[in-house]
């Protein structure tokens, strides 16, 4: 009869046997469950994936079309200066254009990131031995992004709406303004080139710049030189010869008629207007005039 180490040294190949055939089938389960694991985080991860590209690609077509809004409403707050009455709407309007800027720059950041994070996921470790834990991690951040920063702008550029408006308004005004001054604006029409015969037709101005050898225009003071500005700083509009907006310079020189000389008149202006104060030779007044355009 064996004794009883014997038995123990027959009965430990068995176990031994055994203990090999449960590593198998416990290893072979381990590594199908692994398996399916990861094939579903892969799948899960795939579609969060083609989900998130869609939104992506929404959000930046959405900040697209914001950019060109806000480059519209730039382009207002260009093209309105010098043609307002007072800056306080463009002011305004350039306060909430700063502010879209800002916003702007976050949208990009944020756009800039999501397609970092979705090349990240792209690249996520899809090897069995990770459990699918790094693709649900990568589905998760995916799953969780918000464009909160392209709301934030397109809320910048729906607030630049009303300054928008006030700016067209104060723009409107203006040009009221300026069709009033014109329609009140001093006009005088030069009629013709000429001398002697053309002044006492008592037309308008006459052209006199053949004969005085510099840019001139003359008029009686009873055809209307009388009613000739000669404060400086006044714009008047020339028709006819000389036709332009002219700003007057204020009269640049007196002389008398009876005894003055080509010689004697101004040089160096654009155009001078002569005319004799109160109808008297002895003044005669020539005023300086520059072209505005």
């Amino acid at each position: 009869m064996p004794h009883a180490s014997e038995r123990s040294l027959r009965r430990r190949p068995t176990a031994l046997l055994v203990g090999a055939v449960l590593i198998v089938l416990v290893g072979g389960g381990l590594s199908v469950a692994a398996v399916a694991m990861t094939a579903d985080a892969g799948a899960h991860l795939d579609a969060t994936m083609q989900r998130a590209s869609e939104r992506i690609a929404e959000a930046r077509a959405r900040f697209d079309e914001l950019r060109v809004a806000r480059d519209a409403a730039q382009l207002v707050h260009h093209d309105s200066g010098g043609t307002v009455l007072d800056e306080t709407a463009r002011m305004s309007l350039a306060a909430a254009l700063e502010e879209s800027a800002v916003r702007e720059l976050e949208a990009r950041a944020e756009l800039a990131g999501a397609t970092e994070l979705l090349d990240h996921a792209a690249a996520a470790d899809r090897s069995v031995m990770a459990l699918g834990m790094p693709l649900r991690a990568a589905g998760a951040s995916l799953g969780a992004q918000e464009f909160s920063g392209v709301e934030r702008f397109a809320e910048s550029v729906s607030d630049l709406d009303d300054p928008i408006a006030a700016v067209a308004a104060a723009v409107d005004a203006w040009h009221t303004e300026q069709e009033r001054i014109l329609r009140e604006r001093y006009t005088n029409h030069v009629w013709t080139a000429g001398w002697t015969a053309e002044l006492d037709a008592c037309r308008g101005s006459v052209d006199l710049s053949a004969h005085y050898g510099i840019a001139a225009i003359a008029e009686h003071w009873s055809c209307g030189g009388k009613d000739f500005p000669d404060e400086p700083g006044t714009v008047i509009t020339l028709t006819g010869v000389h036709a332009g907006t002219y700003r007057v310079e204020g009269i640049v020189k007196m002389l008398d008629q009876r005894v003055a000389t080509i010689e004697d008149l101004p040089k160096g202006h654009e155009l001078v207007y002569q005319t004799c104060q109160d109808g008297q030779p002895s003044t005669m007044s020539l005023t300086a005039l520059s072209r505005i355009h």
